[in-house]
Protein backbone atom coordinates (compact mmCIF):
# COMPACT_ATOMS: atom_id res chain seq x y z
CA UNK A 1 0.00 0.00 0.00
CA UNK A 2 0.99 3.27 -0.89
CA UNK A 3 0.25 6.24 1.18
CA UNK A 4 0.97 9.91 0.85
CA UNK A 5 1.08 12.23 3.96
CA UNK A 6 0.88 15.83 2.90
CA UNK A 7 2.13 18.78 4.65
CA UNK A 8 2.21 22.38 3.78
CA UNK A 9 5.81 23.07 2.62
CA UNK A 10 7.46 25.02 6.20
CA UNK A 11 11.13 25.19 6.98
CA UNK A 12 11.98 25.63 10.16
CA UNK A 13 14.97 27.34 10.89
CA UNK A 14 17.37 25.60 13.32
CA UNK A 15 16.94 24.99 15.96
CA UNK A 16 12.78 25.36 15.66
CA UNK A 17 11.30 21.96 14.93
CA UNK A 18 6.99 22.00 14.08
CA UNK A 19 4.95 19.41 16.28
CA UNK A 20 2.69 18.27 13.05
CA UNK A 21 6.12 17.49 11.18
CA UNK A 22 7.35 15.64 13.96
CA UNK A 23 4.12 14.00 14.37
CA UNK A 24 3.78 13.47 10.06
CA UNK A 25 7.53 12.11 10.36
CA UNK A 26 6.45 9.37 13.04
CA UNK A 27 3.85 8.11 10.55
CA UNK A 28 6.23 7.92 8.53
CA UNK A 29 8.31 5.95 10.01
CA UNK A 30 6.07 3.36 11.66
CA UNK A 31 4.29 2.73 8.78
CA UNK A 32 7.36 2.16 6.93
CA UNK A 33 8.66 -0.16 9.79
CA UNK A 34 5.20 -2.14 8.75
CA UNK A 35 6.23 -2.39 5.38
CA UNK A 36 4.26 0.43 4.03
CA UNK A 37 5.37 3.45 1.11
CA UNK A 38 5.17 6.55 2.36
CA UNK A 39 5.45 9.20 0.61
CA UNK A 40 5.97 13.15 2.25
CA UNK A 41 4.72 15.49 -0.26
CA UNK A 42 5.88 18.79 1.22
CA UNK A 43 4.51 21.91 -1.12
CA UNK A 44 3.94 25.70 -0.46
CA UNK A 45 1.77 25.40 -3.67
CA UNK A 46 -1.37 23.67 -2.96
CA UNK A 47 -1.14 23.06 -6.71
CA UNK A 48 1.87 21.30 -6.68
CA UNK A 49 0.87 18.75 -4.13
CA UNK A 50 -1.80 18.03 -5.89
CA UNK A 51 -0.41 17.48 -9.68
CA UNK A 52 2.17 15.11 -7.12
CA UNK A 53 -0.76 13.02 -6.11
CA UNK A 54 -2.79 13.18 -9.30
CA UNK A 55 0.17 11.99 -11.02
CA UNK A 56 0.81 9.39 -8.93
CA UNK A 57 -0.87 6.09 -7.19
CA UNK A 58 -1.47 6.09 -4.09
CA UNK A 59 -3.78 3.97 -1.95
CA UNK A 60 -4.44 6.59 0.77
CA UNK A 61 -3.84 10.51 1.20
CA UNK A 62 -3.53 12.58 4.62
CA UNK A 63 -3.71 16.34 4.40
CA UNK A 64 -2.19 18.06 7.35
CA UNK A 65 -1.93 21.51 5.93
CA UNK A 66 -5.53 23.25 7.21
CA UNK A 67 -5.24 25.81 3.73
CA UNK A 68 -5.13 22.54 0.99
CA UNK A 69 -8.66 21.66 1.95
CA UNK A 70 -10.61 23.74 -0.17
CA UNK A 71 -8.67 23.12 -3.44
CA UNK A 72 -8.31 19.25 -2.54
CA UNK A 73 -11.80 19.29 -2.37
CA UNK A 74 -12.31 20.71 -6.02
CA UNK A 75 -8.76 19.34 -7.80
CA UNK A 76 -8.18 16.10 -6.40
CA UNK A 77 -8.52 12.85 -8.03
CA UNK A 78 -9.10 10.67 -5.43
CA UNK A 79 -10.80 10.82 -1.79
CA UNK A 80 -8.58 11.69 1.01
CA UNK A 81 -8.42 12.35 4.71
CA UNK A 82 -7.96 15.81 6.57
CA UNK A 83 -6.67 16.56 9.88
CA UNK A 84 -6.82 19.68 11.82
CA UNK A 85 -5.04 20.89 14.55
CA UNK A 86 -5.50 24.72 14.78
CA UNK A 87 -4.94 25.76 18.45
CA UNK A 88 -8.37 28.04 18.30
CA UNK A 89 -10.36 25.16 16.44
CA UNK A 90 -12.92 24.74 19.41
CA UNK A 91 -13.15 28.03 20.13
CA UNK A 92 -15.05 29.59 17.37
CA UNK A 93 -14.65 33.26 19.06
CA UNK A 94 -11.31 33.06 18.76
CA UNK A 95 -11.20 32.46 15.12
CA UNK A 96 -8.60 34.51 12.81
CA UNK A 97 -10.37 35.36 9.39
CA UNK A 98 -8.27 33.63 7.45
CA UNK A 99 -8.92 30.46 9.21
CA UNK A 100 -12.72 31.46 9.40
CA UNK A 101 -12.49 31.21 5.28
CA UNK A 102 -10.18 27.96 5.49
CA UNK A 103 -13.03 26.47 7.57
CA UNK A 104 -15.72 26.61 5.25
CA UNK A 105 -14.72 23.69 2.87
CA UNK A 106 -13.68 21.38 5.51
CA UNK A 107 -17.34 20.20 5.42
CA UNK A 108 -17.16 18.52 2.57
CA UNK A 109 -13.62 17.32 3.33
CA UNK A 110 -13.79 13.16 2.01
CA UNK A 111 -12.91 12.40 5.27
CA UNK A 112 -11.90 14.03 8.93
CA UNK A 113 -9.67 12.33 11.06
CA UNK A 114 -10.05 14.13 14.80
CA UNK A 115 -6.95 14.54 16.82
CA UNK A 116 -9.73 14.06 19.78
CA UNK A 117 -13.26 13.10 20.82
CA UNK A 118 -13.72 16.79 21.19
CA UNK A 119 -12.69 17.61 17.37
CA UNK A 120 -14.80 15.10 16.14
CA UNK A 121 -17.87 16.18 18.23
CA UNK A 122 -17.02 19.77 17.30
CA UNK A 123 -17.12 19.05 12.89
CA UNK A 124 -20.01 16.51 13.91
CA UNK A 125 -22.14 19.35 15.79
CA UNK A 126 -21.49 21.48 12.33
CA UNK A 127 -23.15 18.95 10.11
CA UNK A 128 -19.84 16.79 8.92
CA UNK A 129 -21.42 14.39 7.49
CA UNK A 130 -18.49 12.00 5.52
CA UNK A 131 -16.46 9.52 6.73
CA UNK A 132 -15.40 10.16 10.42
CA UNK A 133 -12.64 8.59 13.49
CA UNK A 134 -10.61 9.44 15.49
CA UNK A 135 -6.86 9.29 16.07
CA UNK A 136 -5.01 10.87 18.82
CA UNK A 137 -1.44 12.32 18.71
CA UNK A 138 1.00 10.32 19.80
CA UNK A 139 4.62 9.75 20.31
CA UNK A 140 7.88 7.48 20.13
CA UNK A 141 8.47 7.56 23.95
CA UNK A 142 11.92 5.50 23.09
CA UNK A 143 13.21 8.53 22.00
CA UNK A 144 12.60 10.27 25.26
CA UNK A 145 15.31 10.07 27.42
CA UNK A 146 14.44 9.40 31.04
CA UNK A 147 15.98 10.14 34.46
CA UNK A 148 15.11 9.06 37.90
CA UNK A 149 14.71 12.26 39.57
CA UNK A 150 13.79 16.16 38.26
CA UNK A 151 15.57 19.00 39.71
CA UNK A 152 12.67 20.09 41.56
CA UNK A 153 11.26 22.74 38.97
CA UNK A 154 9.10 23.19 36.59
CA UNK A 155 8.81 23.93 32.61
CA UNK A 156 6.64 25.98 30.08
CA UNK A 157 7.62 24.37 26.71
CA UNK A 158 6.74 26.07 23.51
CA UNK A 159 6.05 29.05 21.10
CA UNK A 160 5.89 31.83 23.94
CA UNK A 161 2.79 33.80 22.52
CA UNK A 162 -0.51 35.28 23.73
CA UNK A 163 -2.55 32.35 23.25
CA UNK A 164 -0.24 30.24 25.55
CA UNK A 165 -0.37 32.95 28.16
CA UNK A 166 3.22 32.61 29.05
CA UNK A 167 3.08 36.01 30.14
CA UNK A 168 0.49 36.10 32.20
CA UNK A 169 1.91 32.85 33.85
CA UNK A 170 5.56 34.30 34.72
CA UNK A 171 3.92 37.59 36.00
CA UNK A 172 1.52 34.89 38.72
CA UNK A 173 4.77 32.78 40.08
CA UNK A 174 7.91 35.00 39.75
CA UNK A 175 9.14 35.27 43.35
CA UNK A 176 7.22 32.00 44.42
CA UNK A 177 8.78 28.99 42.30
CA UNK A 178 11.40 28.41 39.74
CA UNK A 179 9.65 27.93 36.37
CA UNK A 180 11.90 28.15 33.17
CA UNK A 181 10.59 29.05 29.72
CA UNK A 182 12.00 27.93 26.69
CA UNK A 183 10.54 28.03 22.57
CA UNK A 184 10.35 30.91 20.51
CA UNK A 185 9.35 34.06 21.55
CA UNK A 186 7.00 35.25 20.06
CA UNK A 187 4.83 37.68 22.57
CA UNK A 188 6.51 41.43 22.83
CA UNK A 189 5.40 41.65 26.60
CA UNK A 190 6.98 38.75 27.72
CA UNK A 191 9.28 39.22 30.84
CA UNK A 192 11.77 37.08 32.52
CA UNK A 193 12.41 37.57 36.39
CA UNK A 194 14.80 36.28 38.96
CA UNK A 195 12.51 32.84 39.22
CA UNK A 196 11.25 32.65 35.98
CA UNK A 197 14.71 32.43 33.31
CA UNK A 198 13.83 32.06 29.65
CA UNK A 199 16.35 29.92 27.97
CA UNK A 200 15.79 30.10 24.32
CA UNK A 201 14.95 27.78 22.06
CA UNK A 202 15.80 23.97 21.81
CA UNK A 203 15.58 21.52 19.26
CA UNK A 204 13.88 18.70 19.16
CA UNK A 205 16.91 16.73 20.04
CA UNK A 206 17.69 18.96 22.88
CA UNK A 207 13.90 18.87 24.11
CA UNK A 208 14.02 15.00 24.42
CA UNK A 209 17.20 15.03 26.01
CA UNK A 210 16.36 17.64 29.15
CA UNK A 211 12.62 17.26 29.51
CA UNK A 212 13.27 15.35 31.91
CA UNK A 213 15.35 16.97 34.17
CA UNK A 214 12.15 18.53 35.31
CA UNK A 215 9.58 17.91 37.72
CA UNK A 216 6.23 19.54 35.70
CA UNK A 217 5.16 20.67 32.84
CA UNK A 218 3.08 24.22 32.30
CA UNK A 219 0.88 24.56 29.56
CA UNK A 220 -2.33 26.71 30.63
CA UNK A 221 -3.27 27.81 27.08
CA UNK A 222 -6.08 29.58 25.74
CA UNK A 223 -6.32 27.07 22.59
CA UNK A 224 -5.27 23.64 21.65
CA UNK A 225 -6.43 20.40 19.90
CA UNK A 226 -4.46 17.33 21.37
CA UNK A 227 -0.67 19.00 22.02
CA UNK A 228 2.17 16.84 21.62
CA UNK A 229 4.56 18.45 23.96
CA UNK A 230 2.03 16.97 26.72
CA UNK A 231 2.82 13.86 25.50
CA UNK A 232 6.49 14.48 25.88
CA UNK A 233 6.25 15.60 29.27
CA UNK A 234 4.48 12.42 30.43
CA UNK A 235 7.13 9.59 28.15
CA UNK A 236 10.18 11.76 30.17
CA UNK A 237 8.15 11.32 33.45
CA UNK A 238 6.89 15.02 34.48
CA UNK A 239 3.93 15.90 36.05
CA UNK A 240 1.83 18.07 34.07
CA UNK A 241 -0.31 21.61 35.19
CA UNK A 242 -2.84 22.36 31.84
CA UNK A 243 -5.81 23.94 30.67
CA UNK A 244 -8.98 21.99 29.94
CA UNK A 245 -8.38 23.16 26.49
CA UNK A 246 -4.50 21.43 26.73
CA UNK A 247 -6.56 18.10 27.85
CA UNK A 248 -7.30 16.29 25.43
CA UNK A 249 -7.35 12.64 25.30
CA UNK A 250 -6.00 12.53 28.68
CA UNK A 251 -7.50 10.43 31.86
CA UNK A 252 -8.08 11.45 35.48
CA UNK A 253 -4.44 10.48 36.97
CA UNK A 254 -2.84 12.19 40.29
CA UNK A 255 0.35 13.73 38.01
CA UNK A 256 -2.43 15.13 35.62
CA UNK A 257 -3.90 18.88 37.07
CA UNK A 258 -6.42 20.40 35.33
CA UNK A 259 -7.10 24.05 35.60
CA UNK A 260 -10.35 26.13 34.13
CA UNK A 261 -8.91 27.82 30.60
CA UNK A 262 -9.69 31.82 32.26
CA UNK A 263 -7.71 30.94 35.52
CA UNK A 264 -4.89 33.33 33.64
CA UNK A 265 -6.67 36.03 32.35
CA UNK A 266 -9.10 36.09 35.34
CA UNK A 267 -6.81 37.42 37.59
CA UNK A 268 -8.00 37.29 41.12
CA UNK A 269 -5.47 36.91 44.41
CA UNK A 270 -7.83 33.50 44.66
CA UNK A 271 -6.80 32.26 40.61
CA UNK A 272 -3.28 32.82 41.42
CA UNK A 273 -2.93 30.95 44.64
CA UNK A 274 -4.57 28.25 43.03
CA UNK A 275 -1.86 28.20 39.79
CA UNK A 276 0.95 28.16 42.17
CA UNK A 277 0.45 25.67 44.56
CA UNK A 278 -1.09 23.21 41.50
CA UNK A 279 2.25 23.57 40.00
CA UNK A 280 4.02 23.38 43.06
CA UNK A 281 1.77 20.36 44.13
CA UNK A 282 3.45 18.53 41.11
CA UNK A 283 6.73 19.50 41.48
CA UNK A 284 6.45 17.76 45.15
CA UNK A 285 4.57 15.15 43.70
CA UNK A 286 6.71 14.40 40.96
CA UNK A 287 9.21 11.55 42.61
CA UNK A 288 6.12 9.54 43.74
CA UNK A 289 4.63 9.15 40.61
CA UNK A 290 7.46 9.13 38.14
CA UNK A 291 8.18 5.54 36.59
CA UNK A 292 3.70 5.42 36.37
CA UNK A 293 3.90 8.23 34.11
CA UNK A 294 5.68 7.32 31.64
CA UNK A 295 4.34 3.25 31.80
CA UNK A 296 0.67 5.71 31.34
CA UNK A 297 1.93 7.86 28.25
CA UNK A 298 3.64 4.05 27.00
CA UNK A 299 0.29 2.36 27.21
CA UNK A 300 -1.93 4.80 25.68
CA UNK A 301 -0.05 7.23 23.29
CA UNK A 302 3.11 4.99 22.11
CA UNK A 303 2.80 5.02 18.18
CA UNK A 304 3.56 1.39 18.46
CA UNK A 305 0.32 1.10 19.74
CA UNK A 306 -1.67 3.71 17.88
CA UNK A 307 -0.23 2.99 14.52
CA UNK A 308 -2.91 0.24 14.60
CA UNK A 309 -5.76 1.95 15.01
CA UNK A 310 -4.46 4.19 12.13
CA UNK A 311 -3.88 1.40 9.32
CA UNK A 312 -7.62 0.66 10.39
CA UNK A 313 -9.00 4.15 9.75
CA UNK A 314 -7.45 3.54 6.40
CA UNK A 315 -8.92 0.11 6.11
CA UNK A 316 -12.21 2.08 6.90
CA UNK A 317 -11.76 4.65 4.37
CA UNK A 318 -11.38 2.49 1.69
CA UNK A 319 -14.05 0.54 2.29
CA UNK A 320 -16.30 3.82 3.09
CA UNK A 321 -15.80 4.77 -0.32
CA UNK A 322 -14.75 2.32 -2.58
Amino acid sequence: MRIALVAWGYIPVPPLSNSIYTLMNEYKFFLNELGYEVDFIDEKDVDQAIDQINNSNFDFVHLHACDFVGEFNKKLKQKYCFTCQYGYLLKENKWEENFRQAFKPYIDAPGIIAASHETKEFFLNKGYSGFMRMQPNGIDTQKINFKERGNNKAICLGWIQPRKRQRLLAEIVEGKLSLDFVGPLDDPDFQEGNTTQYLGIWSLQQVYTHLTDYNCLVLISDGEVAPLVILEALAAGLCVVISESASANLHKKEFIKVLPDDILTNVTPENQEIVTEAIQEMIEKNQEYRQEIVEYVKDNFDFSRLIKNYIRIIDEFTSFYY
